[in-house]
């Protein structure tokens, strides 16, 4: 009996964590525009960005490329490309106000790829659009900012802790559908993290680990 109550009772925990969490406040309430230090953990400028990518697909398979990513925070665009380890580019995209793809591949030539692709990148790399609604402490003692996405959903930006910094997306329904984890800049580096871990949850979940080779400041 007991073995038989355990996994839904697993299930309904792991639920229950993938919920949006409350927020306790702090004195000082929410952060002025001026002032988002707790929460200002996003590229400023114009950026290029060199990683290598290592990818967690949902049928088990995965495979290792190299990404490059060009973007402007004040533009809020960005241009992505993807190629194999020797240098060959199997999707280039870009957007702009709206999505241009340049050249993709199989399997990158998915007609949810390319969207998908760049939905991730502006969650990790832009500020979100919209407004902040709560800022405080996580009961895990992180400082957070919610934001209220533009889909009416919730974007939660935990600050740094030791250099260290996390991103929680949910649905309107409060659902967790992705997450992000940034470690440290490795010693003397720009200051941006060595490595960033994101998880798509869901039906089709996958997992991106992106390790820093390169930031180079580009022209505005």
């Amino acid at each position: 009996m007991t073995g038989r109550l355990f996994l839904p009772v697993l299930i309904f925990l792991c639920a229950a964590c993938a919920r949006l969490p409350a927020i306790t406040p702090v004195p000082g309430g929410l952060p002025s525009a001026s002032d988002r230090a707790p929460c200002s953990v996003f590229p400023e400028g114009s950026w290029q960005f060199l990683h290598s990518i290592k990818a967690e697909l949902p049928d088990g398979g995965g495979f290792t490329s190299m990404g490059l990513t060009l973007l402007s925070s004040h533009r809020r665009t960005n241009r992505s490309v993807i190629m194999t380890v020797e240098g060959f580019v199997v999707f280039d995209g870009e957007y702009d106000r709206r999505l241009v793809v340049h050249r993709a591949l199989p399997p990158f030539d998915s007609p949810h790829f390319a969207a998908g692709l760049m939905d991730d990148i502006r969650l990790v790399f832009f500020e979100p659009e919209g407004p902040v609604i709560a800022a405080g402490l996580l009961a895990n003692g992180s400082c957070v900012c919610r934001h209220q996405a533009p889909d009416g959903g919730y974007i939660d930006v935990e600050g740094p802790r030791g250099g260290a910094w996390g991103l929680k997306r949910y649905s309107r329904g409060e659902r967790l559908v992705r997450s992000v984890s940034a470690q440290p800049p490795a010693g003397g580096g720009p200051g941006f993290p060595a490595s960033i871990e994101l998880t798509a949850h869901g039906s089709q979940n996958y997992r991106l680990a992106l390790t820093l080779i390169e930031a180079v400041a580009a022209p505005p």
